[in-house]
This record gives structure tokens, sequence and C-alpha cells, in this order.
């Protein structure tokens, strides 16, 4: 009897964790990640519909210093995707902070780091 009750309890939960809304799935540029090359516009994608009410992104530099130009939105047609653009970025290392509210009205808010590498120029001598 213990046992078929823990076995619904725990059915349960994985259905209601499979159905939740506004779990961040992923983020580009990625948690983590070093980049060699910043195309100047982060996105977040979330796993249901995040609501119109005041969507945030915040992205810092290492000094706390905002970099991003306070533009964040919700791309029409995709009301999981969340984008910011960004004022062109140095290389070192830099967080995004998001902040969301799904149509069910939970807030939804994280931070992602992400790192923009000194890449190689290479050179070419000509003789």
């Amino acid at each position: 009897m213990l046992c078929n009750t823990l076995t619904a309890i725990l059915g349960l939960a994985i259905n209601a964790a499979s159905q939740a809304e506004g779990i961040l799935l992923k983020s580009d540029p990625k948690n983590g990640a070093e980049i060699g090359e910043f195309d100047g516009t982060v996105k977040f994608w979330f796993s249901g519909n995040v609501g119109g009410r005041s969507p945030s992104v915040v992205v810092v530099d290492s000094s706390g210093q905002r970099v991003d130009n306070g533009d964040a939105r919700l791309v029409l047609g995709e009301r999981h995707r969340l984008t910011a653009t960004t004022k062109p970025l140095p290389p070192g290392p830099y967080a995004m902070r998001y902040r969301v509210i799904t149509e069910d009205g939970l807030i939804v808010s994280g931070v992602s780091k992400f790192v923009i590498a000194v890449t190689a120029s290479v050179t070419e001598k000509h003789p």
C-alpha cells in the first residue's frame, strides 16, 4: 500500500514538473561559456509562455557596470523567448540577470554568466 502511494505521489510530481511554465531551458550565451565572438544579443528560452508583464534583462561587466541597451523584449510569435541587446563588448567576464512573470503569475529570475575570451589575431607577414 505504501509503495503504491509513493509511486502515485512521484508520478504526480514528475507530471507537474513536466508541465511547469517559466523554467529556463537555455540561454545564449550559455551559462559558464567562454566565447570568442559575441553578436551583441542575449537570448533566454523558457519552458512555457512568459507573460508580457515587465520582462527584464540586465547585463553587467566585471565592475557591475550595466552594458545592455535596456531593450528586453519577447520575440513576437515566440512568447517563450526573451532577448536583449548590448553595447559592443570587449573581452572579459559578464553576467546576465533575467526576470520574467509567467502567464499564471509565477516570477522566474536568475543569473547566467559568460566570458568573452581574447582571440588570437593572426597577422600575415609579407616578404
